[in-house]
């Protein structure tokens, strides 16, 4: 498997896990949904030097941090980008649909997960 399969695969599974129709993961990832359907059937793939790619690999970063900080429940983690979120002024799921907000929701999460106090 390539790195390009491996990123599409791992982007198109964080997608579900968190509960992202392919609508939002098209919104969160830049992309069309001709595109995303694509990438489902195994006909595209996604290029980490590419906008996509590195939006995907952002999301999955989110993953990460959200599975670090939440623990790996699907459900809960589901919640948790479901629901408004004073911290972020907003809902990860929507915030996700532009790059800036991906990065918030991405440095929220990490820290979350940060050391306190010192």
């Amino acid at each position: 498997m390539t790195s390009n399969q491996v990123l599409t695969q791992s982007a198109l599974r964080v997608g579900a896990f968190l509960g992202l129709s392919h609508a939002e993961l098209t919104q969160a990832l830049g992309l069309d949904l001709r595109t995303i359907s694509a990438m489902a059937d195994g006909s595209a793939e996604l290029d980490g030097n590419t906008a996509g790619g590195r939006r995907a690999l952002t999301l999955i970063k989110i993953h990460q941090a959200l599975t670090a900080n939440v623990g790996s429940h699907e459900e809960a983690c589901k919640q948790w980008v479901c629901s408004h979120n004073a911290g972020l002024g907003g809902t990860p799921a929507l915030l996700m649909h532009t790059e800036m907000g991906m990065e918030a929701v991405l440095a929220y999460l990490q820290s979350m997960g940060a050391p306190q106090g010192m």
